[in-house]
């Protein structure tokens, strides 16, 4: 069995897992707990997938996360569309909102562009809080509807949408590790993220890829935003700002940039952890979410998934230093990423 068959078994089983085990103990609380979870680590994924990968750092992806949440609810809320329309319109007009802010990634880098990206979600959040009659202003937008087609009973419908909500994560998260694990695009991410300038020099098209980069994760961002509206009921400016950002790159980091389902894994701990703590008081789960990120920036740079990838790692060595005693020559290929 292959290692890329090993990692898609250990992704359908973890997913068909969180599917069935909040079923044992099933309860309208925890079911939202679990659907805002499953709704961060779509968009902390989304977020790995262009700084993680492609290397180019946002400060401002709470700002397409709060742009799909107010397209979604406001096609639903002005013109009565369906709010399925409304999270693909979402999510397309963020990826298009993405090509625009991805081109001065094209000359930008580093803090630079952190900057610059930052600079637009403050833009989000200061149209949404000035722009009242579409956005409801400061106290934001809410009676938009949910997803049409859920059962009435408060408990099954909490239960329906939280296996909408994970089924349409899942599917998105998939996508993006085909595209970074399985497509030339993956490689050419890594490429950037490494050495734009030598990537260059050896005919990768840094633009095409910069610009791809961006509007995918935005549009994913988007569609995070609006399963976000329509799951909790209530849009308001704060989904655009800074600590929204803050905690998007702190679930990154905790999960261990670089591999998608990392974040995705780091998302959903640092949320319940968080959520878990708020019994104890609000401001010790903001402490607590804070020390949680210091102590892995310190001790634990790669993250949750760098405790996987360590293990593999010394594995592959002790492999390699079994071949060699034995005056074997190892696979190349395997010697290459093992060095």
């Amino acid at each position: 069995m292959t290692r890329s068959t090993r990692r898609w078994l250990w992704f359908v089983g973890a997913v068909a897992t969180a599917a069935a085990v909040p079923f044992a103990v099933p309860h309208p609380f925890l079911f939202n707990l679990l659907i805002q979870a499953a709704i961060w680590a779509l968009v902390t994924a989304s977020w790995d997938l262009l700084g993680g990968y492609a290397g180019q750092i946002s400060f401002g992806h709470s700002g397409f996360f709060a742009l799909g949440a107010y397209t979604a609810a406001g096609l639903a809320y002005h013109l009565h569309v369906s709010p399925w329309f409304g999270l693909v319109a979402g999510a397309i007009l963020c990826s298009l909102v993405g090509l625009c802010v991805g081109f001065p990634a094209l000359r930008l880098r580093g803090h630079y562009l952190a900057l610059v990206t930052l600079g637009f979600a403050e833009i989000i959040r200061l149209v949404a809080q000035n722009w009242v009659q579409m956005t409801g202003g400061p106290f934001g937008m809410h009676d938009f509807g949910t997803l049409p087609g859920l059962p009435t009973a408060l408990l099954r419908y909490n239960e329906t949408l939280y296996l909408v909500v994970l089924g349409i994560a899942a599917a998105a998260i998939a996508l993006m590790l085909t595209v970074c694990e399985h497509t030339d695009a993956g490689k050419a991410f890594r490429a950037i993220r490494e050495d734009q300038v030598l990537a260059e020099s050896h005919g990768i098209n840094i633009k095409v890829y910069k610009l791809y980069a961006f509007a995918l994760s935005a549009a994913l961002a988007g569609l995070a935003g609006g399963l976000y509206a329509f799951s909790i009921g209530l849009v308001d400016p704060n989904l655009a700002s800074p600590l929204t950002s803050a905690m998007i790159l702190g679930m990154a980091v905790f999960g261990g940039i670089g591999t998608i389902w990392g974040p995705a894994l780091g998302a959903v701990l640092l949320f319940m952890m968080s959520e878990g703590l708020r019994f104890v008081g609000v401001v010790y789960n903001l402490i607590a979410f804070g020390l949680v990120i210091m102590v892995f920036v310190i001790f634990v740079p790669r993250g949750v998934a760098g405790l996987r990838l360590g293990r593999n790692e010394r594995l592959s060595r002790r492999d390699l230093l079994q071949s060699e005693q034995a005056g074997t020559r190892p696979d190349p290929v395997q010697r290459r990423e093992v060095i």
